[in-house]
């Protein structure tokens, strides 16, 4: 018998010896939870846009009805104690722009614990920016945001992740390598290049080694509930998306330029009622190529900031809080001439549980947006909407 056959007979051996002496049971599978949540909104806008559309039938002028639906279904996977996993689904019904039914998946990791300090991710993942919750079980109003996930939050990431929890440490955190953080394009995965020229799916907008970085740390304050934040985001040619909706009048860019994001949130639970958050956050983009020549002036700027207060009412019948909350936009792009665009919003909304169950909520909500981008074409265009949501988590 020549090696070759040698030493595949001795790994038989070994194995069989092992199932041989081993207890005649399987090993336990893994442990999987369902939940996710359904959500419909009712809205009813005004808004004061500047004329109606010549080319459209409808006016623009009036005000508007009607309803929105978002679900989402998770599945967490527990193997062991160690080694756990996610997949989140977002279900939307069909849009007034494609008229198809997305399937999103908004995430879908599996997580390492080494040990008890450090945890390893891998996967696709909603990004660790900002405040606002991206989910409406996690938000304290129900109307979109100026800022959040919508705005310079950026999208679901691709990549890995390492996080530092200690039980006795206040402080927490966590590094990522990703695709990249602001370019649509970068939340796809990542396919061999083939020798039939076809590319990766990353963004051609950037370099094809080029990654995005970012680095989340967080504070806990000596009282429950409280918190400040520190976000940093890195994107090295990543700005090619963010330089179109900063602004920029220069069409044909084929390099996004250097995209930095720099915030700081934070609450602090400062009675058993009262919970109060704030945000700041600014958003520096670099100028892009074109045919490898640098665009001047092709760059912008993004700062933001949020403050909310929310009130649960105290012995009423069924749970009941308030939240006030006031967020603002400045958007500068570096293209000669442009103006400073700026966006405030003021939002009151009354959370209910009408049943007193946690799964079911009753929301109001009554959001004033006002937007002016410099030009006589947008200039102080205000917004009114009341929303009326119906949200069920399970």
């Amino acid at each position: 018998m020549n090696l070759r056959t040698l030493v595949p007979a001795m790994g038989i051996l070994v194995v069989s010896a092992h199932f041989a002496n081993a207890e005649d049971k399987a090993p336990p599978a893994p442990t999987v939870t369902i939940s996710g949540w359904i959500d419909t909104i009712a809205d009813f806008s005004t808004a004061n846009v500047p004329a109606d559309d010549p080319a459209t039938s409808k006016n623009e002028h009036r005000a508007e009805v009607g309803f929105s639906n978002q679900d989402s279904i998770k599945a967490s996977i527990k193997v062991s104690d160690a080694i756990t996993g996610k997949i989140n689904i977002f279900l939307s019904p069909a849009n007034g722009t494609t008229f198809d039914s997305q399937v999103n998946v908004r995430e879908g990791y599996l997580s390492w614990a080494v040990n008890s300090d450090w945890t390893v991710t891998a996967g696709k993942y909603i990004d660790s920016i900002g405040w606002i919750s991206p989910e409406p079980t996690g938000l304290e109003a129900v109307y979109g945001s100026l800022i959040g996930y919508t705005g310079i939050y950026g999208n679901d990431v691709i990549g890995a992740n390492l996080a530092f929890a200690r039980k006795d440490c206040p402080v927490s955190g966590s590094v990522h390598i990703t695709n990249g953080y602001f370019d649509p394009a970068d939340a796809s995965s990542v396919g061999p290049k083939s020798f039939a020229g076809g590319a990766n799916a990353k963004s051609a907008n950037r370099e094809n080694t080029d990654l995005g970085y970012g680095l989340d740390l967080t504070y806990n304050l000596p009282k429950d509930n409280s918190f400040i934040n520190l976000d940093l985001a890195f994107d090295p040619h990543g700005g090619i998306f963010a330089n179109y909706a900063l602004g920029s009048s220069t069409p044909g860019l084929d390099l996004g330029g250097s995209a930095l994001l720099l915030g700081l949130n934070g609450q602090v639970q400062a009675t058993k009622e009262l919970l109060i958050a704030a945000e700041i956050m600014t958003f520096q983009v670099g100028d892009g190529k074109a045919g490898g020549t640098k665009v001047t002036d092709s760059g912008g700027s993004r700062n933001q900031g949020m403050i909310l207060a929310n009130y649960a009412i105290p012995k009423a019948s069924v749970p009941v809080s308030i939240t006030g909350e006031f967020q603002m936009i400045e958007t500068k792009s570096k293209a000669s001439g442009a103006k400073t665009a700026k966006a405030t919003q003021e939002t009151v909304a009354v959370l209910t549980n009408p049943t007193s169950s946690t799964f079911f909520a009753l929301n109001y909500d009554l959001t004033f947006t006002q937007f002016d981008d410099g030009t006589d074409g947008f200039k102080k265009v205000n917004t009114t909407t009341l929303s009326v949501e119906a949200l069920l988590s399970f």
